[in-house]
């Protein structure tokens, strides 16, 4: 790849050589000039073209100075590819048309937009800077999603730093939330089976890295693809941590209808994304909430009550109860709740043949 740096009296020419942790700018491998090291503390931004809306160069700071380098638009697509999610990008605005809020609150936004080139769909998420939110939990967020590459996490495209907020650019799932789903269906048995077991296994990878999720809600839980329920996709790890860093990670931790009790001693195990699983896949069999969303107050008794008295397979029944107790010590493991389903799903085939066996034999009955 080449680029440009334009000078009062002439143009230089640098090529741009690759490697696992930098890149560098000069005239042969041996004769660099500049060196960009890959990671999230290295600033880059972009511009474009105003009438063709294509890139034609970047910006980077050198010895606390900008330099600014001309591309071509193909080569300059191509090298901001090799870059995004690695670096930090400056302005989206410039790159980024906003086509639709998606949420908004005091803590942030998220929008989906349009890429100015390729008008394909993205999804952003803005988080305002404050003394809650700093430049470390903005790197860290990286390094977490950076490090967890499965295929049911929505996947970090780009990174920018404004100058009063951290933005966080997905590809968009076109398939909507689990929340929305929730809304306007009554899911089936199987449907059921096949979202609770790509969340569980989903957080068991989580967990396998020495992560925790800690926000875990239906509206944090999307699909890549439209009718297909086999792409489901977790997002929102903005709270996310790894166990090790829990002593000065947990303040910012948000308290709502779905997180585990213990949160509200300020106690943290991978376990409490399990009662939050829990709580999401009640919801997901009866389309209402097991706790106050408002007051957020746990009543053990009440909810046993409401899971036992309900009109849930026995099956869930059972999962249920390992999933939401009240005590992490007693409370089953993401591992432990995935042999659970997985034996749901080999007892439902057997159990069905039984249950047509049984009206056949009915019918059989009736005519004679």
């Amino acid at each position: 790849m080449l680029c440009y740096r334009k000078h009062s009296l002439f143009t230089k020419k640098y090529h741009i050589f690759k490697y696992d942790n930098e890149i560098h700018l000069g005239e042969t491998t041996t004769k660099i000039k500049y060196t960009i090291n890959l990671t999230p503390q290295t600033m880059i931004d972009w511009s474009i073209n105003h009438q063709t809306k294509q890139l034609n160069g970047f910006w980077l700071i050198w010895k606390k100075q900008q330099k600014f380098f001309l591309m071509d638009a193909t080569t300059c697509n191509l090298f901001k590819q090799t870059l995004n999610g690695i670096v930090t990008y400056g302005k989206h605005q410039i790159l980024y048309e906003p086509i639709q809020s998606l949420l908004h609150s005091s803590f942030g936004s998220l929008v989906k937009m349009k890429y100015l080139n390729s008008r394909d769909s993205y999804m952003c998420k803005t988080i305002q800077k404050s003394l809650q939110y700093t430049d470390d939990d903005f790197y860290y967020q990286i390094e977490i999603l950076q490090s967890l590459n499965h295929t049911n996490i929505l996947k970090l495209k780009e990174v920018y730093n404004s100058n009063k907020n951290y933005h966080f650019v997905f590809d968009f799932p076109e398939g909507g939330s689990l929340a929305d789903l929730i809304k306007t269906k009554q899911l089936q048995f199987k449907e059921v089976q096949l979202i609770i077991r790509q969340l569980i296994s989903t957080i068991s990878f989580i967990h396998s890295k020495g992560y925790v999720h800690r926000n875990l809600k239906p509206e944090h839980i999307f699909f890549k693809e439209s009718n297909n329920l086999e792409s489901l996709l977790i997002s929102e790890f903005e709270l996310g941590c790894r166990l090790v860093d829990f002593q000065n990670k947990h303040p910012n931790c948000r308290v709502h209808g779905y997180t585990a009790p213990e949160i509200k001693s300020k106690i943290f195990t991978q376990k409490c994304d399990v009662f939050s699983c829990g709580v999401i896949l009640y919801k997901i069999l009866t389309r209402k909430d097991l706790f106050d969303h408002e007051s957020i107050t746990y009543d053990e008794k009440m909810m046993l009550h409401l899971i036992n008295q309900s009109d849930i397979d026995p099956q869930y029944q059972n999962l249920l109860r390992k999933m939401l107790q009240f005590n992490p010590e007693l409370r089953a493991t993401a591992d432990q709740c995935l042999t659970i389903i997985d034996a749901i799903l080999e007892r439902t085939p057997t159990f069905s043949n039984f249950l047509d066996r049984f009206n056949l034999d009915i019918i059989y009955l009736i005519y004679l």
